[in-house]
């Protein structure tokens, strides 16, 4: 199984999807959309934003090992 990252490595990772989902939204949204109406799709971002930046308990390793 390939490392999956400390657990820093993978909230900055989380963050840096989010900000970078944002973006792509916004930019879509202000060329093909219509921001007044459809600006809480800019919600689904934030959302992952926040799970990304949450703290998490330590793993504990799996029973019998």
């Amino acid at each position: 199984m390939p490392d999956d990252g400390t657990p820093d490595e993978r909230r900055l990772l989380g963050l840096w999807t989010a900000g970078w989902l944002a973006v792509l939204l916004l930019v879509g949204l202000l060329w093909l959309g219509d921001l007044s109406l459809q600006w809480p799709v800019l919600l689904v971002p934030l959302v992952w934003a926040l799970v990304a930046a949450r703290r998490r308990p330590r793993e504990r390793p799996p029973a019998g090992s």
